[in-house]
């Protein structure tokens, strides 16, 4: 088959800082080079050419004008013209849907796989009538847009997958016309990064929580320090690493078009009802009470770095309040550490409670630190855990398992 894969047009698919979704994209297409043919359209303003991986694949690169000036045009505006509505428009990065269209345009490819944006569908369909259309969704859009609008979208798509069931599920629900082709599709970790850690463990008192992620209100950190404030104060040796890029998400992209009461709340993180600037709160709530000294902001690590980050750690925390799936979960338990999250998107069909961790309600400040101090009790529990995470990790979710999983979706016939 020839495969092109449309990532996103905020993406960075290529070095030096792929973001999340790019890592997916590449992750999944380098593991069906070799049976196939493989393109990634990327947008040339976040990955430059020279810096292409020598890996089979066919990388080109499409352009976002005018869309990245206009959209920082509009954003001065924002009591004329509110972000959200700008992402739920089908304009919404037109110009970028355009340029990957004339990249299409000609390529015979047998199947065209779009992350996300789901406006990008009938303008890539226009220019290549005779490939299918497969469209992965990794967040909520399609139940918080339009619904017209997305019928409309989807009706150019032969096949829909989410990054979880809760993901599939909440489409299917919203759009019940796509029950046939609609399925979850899960992340993976490469076990070669991510080693068995269990050993090196091994009688060592826990005393490391993690947090690997992008900290912004979403993901729930204001939460973890509190619930830290707790926990130090019972075993003032233990300590929190926060890992990851220091910048919060923009409103428009999960708080501000969420239906869910917790995450709207979160606004009170941007507009000044808690605080305007979430990274200088977090930091000054670091310096305070039972926390002072215990917190460590460390910041974006590249990805090859990530292992030895998780098998220093002793127990893994995610405490989301928006999660579509839950990617530091499954690398966290490849190397054998518990997990502590929260029942919220994907995470539950991670995390078995009482066997590899333990979940919470999102914002359960109390119950979070319970669970913390359950897992940072004894070494024995803590590996206990940690073993069965592991064998789950490497059962169900690696990136070989999603592509083949994807090639037999693609294998099936048009209906």
């Amino acid at each position: 088959m020839r495969i092109a894969f449309v990532a996103q047009p905020i993406d960075a698919v290529l070095p030096p800082h792929p973001n999340s979704i790019g890592l997916i994209v590449h992750h999944t297409a380098r593991r069906l080079v070799g049976r196939h043919e493989v393109t990634i359209i990327v947008n040339r303003r976040h990955n430059r050419p020279e810096n292409r991986y020598d890996d089979g694949i066919e990388y080109r690169f499409a352009d976002d004008w005018p869309d990245t000036a206009v959209l920082e045009r509009l954003a001065k505006y924002p009591n004329y013209i509110s972000q959200e509505r700008i992402v739920r428009s089908g304009l919404y990065y037109g110009g970028y849907a355009r340029s990957v269209a004339r990249q299409l345009r000609g390529g015979r490819y047998d199947w065209v796989h779009v992350l996300n944006f789901s406006n990008f569908l009938p303008v890539l369909r226009r220019v290549a009538p005779r490939s299918r259309f497969s469209l992965e969704m990794q967040c909520e859009w399609l139940t918080q847009f339009d619904a017209g609008s997305v019928r409309r979208r989807l009706r150019c798509a032969d096949l829909i997958t989410g990054s979880s069931g809760y993901i599939a599920d909440l489409i299917r629900q919203a759009h019940p016309h796509v029950d046939d082709f609609c399925v979850p599709l899960y992340n993976g970790f490469e076990p070669e990064r991510f080693p068995d850690a269990l050993e090196a463990r091994r009688g060592r008192t826990p005393k490391t929580v993690l947090f690997v992620g992008r900290l912004s209100p979403e993901k729930g950190v204001h939460t973890l320090l509190e619930a830290m404030d707790q926990v130090c104060r019972q075993r003032p040796d233990v300590r929190l690493d926060l890992v990851g890029p220091q910048a919060s998400l923009p409103l428009e992209y999960i708080v501000g078009i969420s239906d869910q009461p917790r995450v709207r709340a979160l606004a009170a993180y941007y507009d000044g009802t808690v605080c305007s600037d979430y990274q200088a709160w977090l930091r000054a709530r670091a310096e305070q009470g039972a926390l002072a000294g215990r917190v460590r902001f460390v910041g974006p690590v590249p990805q090859q770095e990530l292992g030895s980050l998780y098998a220093g750690a002793d127990v893994l925390a995610n405490p989301s309040f928006s999660e579509s799936f839950g990617m530091s979960l499954v690398e966290g338990m490849s190397t054998g550490l518990p997990t502590v999250a929260t029942r919220v998107g994907g995470m539950p069909e991670i995390v078995v409670p009482g066997v590899t961790g333990f979940l919470r309600e999102s914002g359960d400040v109390d119950g979070l630190a319970a669970d913390l101090l359950d897992c940072l009790g004894s070494a024995g529990r803590r590996d206990a855990l940690g073993a069965a995470g592991r064998k789950r990790a490497l059962d169900v979710f690696t990136w070989e398992a999603r592509a083949r999983r994807l090639e037999e979706l693609f294998a099936r016939p048009a209906s």
